[in-house]
């Protein structure tokens, strides 16, 4: 079958271009946009970072980031003018919010393919071509970090495609030097996409890719060579003309306060100490590198150790196609270390390191070097790496089997446990990992030679089913149990607030209620800090309306007889308070 499919191939190229590309465009279709829209905003982050572009819609600044009454300058503005974007062309939702980010995973997975077309060796067949191309392109599509942050609207997708995109520019341009066409469109993508990443994140999104490509260029022995053979000047100006106009507007709108709260808290802070409570350990990078990458993580070690690294010969003296699985390994090593060394870490930071991770993993399975067949030692340690995927893959089936049994109630969400369990999401999710698991086994121990370069097949199988099957139904049940009753609440806040009268959130930082409500809110923990910050603010109104879960409301005080109930769903409640009865509870505690 597999051998007519490749005479197929070969015998109608155009055909198979077009058919490998609605492959590819159907994966990112099932992977990115499927139900996109049918989940809430999530909070903390997703639920703050979309409030930001509504509001450069409803003001028409586009220039000063504002959430919440106040300027907001943790994140330049690529991400927010994007979302705004989306928001004008086809409503605010929460489709539109997650479109750009979407379309941004989407356009680094058509870049792997087009990369790796344009550097297949020309004596190949179209099969092997867009075989490859398929695979390493498909890989990153079905990488959960990828789909993951692929569907959410926050800036860690906006930063790690514009560095993504960057590098793979590099690597179109340094590879096909003897090409001025793709060498100065690798050169354009380059400048270009550095640009959108400053744009999107800051500084780091031009430090990153030129560190990663400064090392790889070092440890090739290339480095003055291409430094003289690149046009400075055109790049430059192509970045600088993508990235300081709003700099500028930026810094002469709000003077010192954005160059102080953006450079200095937002990107030095940030780095050398930890703010807003997220810590790690120097090796905190490493499980969640694995679970970003899963299943394809497992077989890095074999991908990292077939390149030899230990022998510094090997660097120069590669050939292309090693040369690139070289270029990926400092890709995701550059990556991984540089946010390591951060004080403040978040598992999204190095979710610019797993394209540079799949494409690693992507040539060992479909070599650019054609011939190059793998040392026994080789062969032993990829068969183990299939085992304990396998492995793996049954107990995440078992564990989906038994994961009603192991949730716990969660107070807040008391029928999230039995959702589940009824769904029939358990087995959805169990039945094409058991799948997965059995043709990996029946792999692992068929006796033909080419085996081994196939056990990515199960493995993308069962994720597409899981993906087609999960998606819809988690997606809907999440939103009903867990972010129904806070988005509802918030619009019923909206319309029964009084002139003036201030809304509080109690307890979680539910971010999203901003978004839902259309107004400001004060977030605290207790009925003390919702004086302080209500005096701080000189807010005089006679009542206050909270909205926070049962539990949340009786931590702040609130017993039976002390509010206006106004709207309840599940274990949520929204309630009138007046600035009386707080201002005795606050005397209480």
């Amino acid at each position: 079958m597999m051998q007519r499919l490749r005479t197929w191939l070969d015998a109608n190229p155009s055909r198979a271009l077009i058919t490998a590309i609605a492959a590819l465009l159907g994966l990112c279709v099932l992977a990115f946009f499927n139900q996109l829209g049918s989940l809430g905003l999530l909070d903390k982050t997703e639920g703050l970072f979309v409030e930001v572009p509504r509001q450069m819609v409803l003001s028409g600044d586009w220039v000063t980031p504002r959430w919440n009454g106040e300027t907001f300058f943790d994140y330049p503005v690529w991400g927010y003018w994007m979302v705004g974007l989306s928001f004008q062309l086809f409503g605010v939702s929460e489709w539109a919010a997650r479109f750009p980010a979407a379309l941004a995973a989407s356009a680094v997975v058509f870049a792997v393919f087009g990369l790796l077309l344009a550097l297949a060796p020309s004596t190949e067949s179209v099969s092997q071509r867009l075989g490859r191309a398929t695979l390493c392109s498909g890989l990153l599509a079905l990488s959960p970090g990828w789909v993951g942050w692929g569907r959410s609207s926050v800036t860690d997708m906006f930063l790690a495609s514009g560095i993504s995109l960057a590098l793979l520019g590099f690597a179109l341009a340094y590879w096909r030097r003897d090409q001025q066409v793709l060498r100065r469109l690798g050169h354009v993508v380059l400048a270009l996409f550095c640009g959108i990443a400053v744009l999107a994140k800051g500084p780091v999104g031009l430090l990153l890719p030129g560190l990663v490509i400064i090392g790889f260029l070092l440890l090739r022995r290339d480095l003055w060579p291409e430094v003289r053979q690149t046009p400075w000047l055109a790049l430059l100006s192509l970045f600088l003309g993508v990235t300081l106009p709003w700099y500028v507007a930026a810094t002469q709108a709000n003077g010192f306060t954005f160059l102080a709260r953006f450079i200095g808290f937002s990107n030095l802070e940030r780095f050398t100490s930890v703010i807003y409570a997220h810590p790690g350990p120097p090796w905190f990078y490493l499980p969640w590198l694995l679970l970003l990458a899963l299943p394809w993580s497992l077989y890095l070690p074999a991908a990292i150790l077939k390149l030899q690294v230990w022998a510094p010969q090997r660097w120069h003296r590669s050939d292309a196609g090693e040369a690139l699985a070289q270029f990926g390994l400092i890709w995701l090593v550059v990556v991984v270390a540089f946010f390591s060394a951060a004080a403040t870490k978040l598992p999204g930071y190095i979710l610019p390191a797993v394209p540079g991770a799949v494409l690693l993993v992507g040539l060992l399975f479909a070599p650019l070097s054609p011939g190059t067949g793998h040392p026994p030692w080789l062969d032993r340690l990829q068969r183990g790496s299939g085992w304990f995927n396998a492995v793996l893959l049954g107990l995440m089936a078992l564990a989906a089997v038994l994961a009603p049994r192991l949730i716990e109630v969660d107070p807040a969400y008391p029928g999230f446990a039995d959702a589940i369990a009824h769904s029939g999401l358990p087995w959805l999710l169990a039945l094409p990992l058991a799948g997965a698991c059995g043709a990996l086994i029946w792999l692992l121990r068929a006796r033909y030679s080419d085996a081994l370069r196939w056990l990515w097949l199960p493995n993308a199988a069962g994720f597409v089913a899981v993906l087609a099957l999960v998606i819809p139904v988690l997606a809907t049940l999440m939103d009903r149990e867990r972010l129904l009753p806070i988005r509802v609440l918030a619009r019923q806040a909206a319309a029964s607030a009084a002139p003036g009268e201030p809304l509080l959130v109690a307890g979680y930082k539910r971010y999203s209620v901003v978004f839902y409500s259309g107004r400001p809110v004060l977030f605290v923990h207790d009925a003390r800090s919702a004086i302080d910050q209500l005096e701080a603010q000189a807010l005089p109104a006679d009542s206050v309306l909270v909205l926070g879960s049962d539990r949340e409301l009786l931590d702040l005080g609130v017993g039976p007889g002390d509010a206006e109930l106004l709207g309840r769903l599940d274990a949520h409640r929204l309630i009138r308070l007046d600035r009386t009865t707080l201002d005795q509870l606050s005397q209480r505690r």
